[in-house]
């Protein structure tokens, strides 16, 4: 199980969650929590999924948001495999991810990196598909893990050495 902490914005777009407001349960996770907030890019409507320990970015269209969560979850295990982080691993972790808890966001160090995200976002974007600008986004220095890279820091969480991409 997984929380997903999502922004008011992102939350007005998503389908009501029976039993998921007010659940109080951890993440059970290796990568924990995830923030999400929508962007309005152009005429393009774009999440921006960042895990709360790592700061690793995800990125997905938000439509058709009936299937958000489960597209989330593909898109958080592509990240983590295109990474190098072992498949077994990321399998097994995405299966942690099947069942999600939708709530509100709490963390504004998490809430910062996703403004400065955004901000690179318009830029990295130039059409350039999804999951290879959050692999730009992954190979960005954040201050609040010391100035480290999340791309790095998610394969640190795995306890494994990933192929480093340029």
């Amino acid at each position: 199980m997984f929380v997903l902490r999502c922004t008011k914005k992102l939350l007005g777009r998503l389908p009501p969650r029976a039993g998921s407001e007010g659940d109080d349960r951890p993440s059970d996770t290796t990568l924990g929590e995830w923030t999400a907030h929508l962007f309005f890019i152009g005429r393009q409507q774009i999440a921006l999924g960042v895990n709360n320990k790592t700061l690793l970015p995800v990125l997905l269209p938000i439509a058709p948001s009936k299937t958000f969560i489960a597209r989330f979850v593909e898109a958080a295990g592509e990240m983590m495999m295109a990474l190098g982080i072992d498949r077994q691993k990321v399998l097994a972790e995405m299966s942690g991810m099947n069942e999600c808890v939708v709530t509100t966001t709490n963390d504004r160090r998490v809430l910062g990196t996703i403004n400065d995200f955004g901000r690179m976002l318009e830029v990295y974007l130039d059409g350039r598909p999804l999951p290879e600008v959050s692999l730009h986004l992954a190979d960005a220095p954040c201050s609040p893990i010391g100035m480290e890279r999340p791309k790095d820091v998610a394969c640190e969480a795995f306890r494994l050495s990933c192929l480093h991409l340029v």
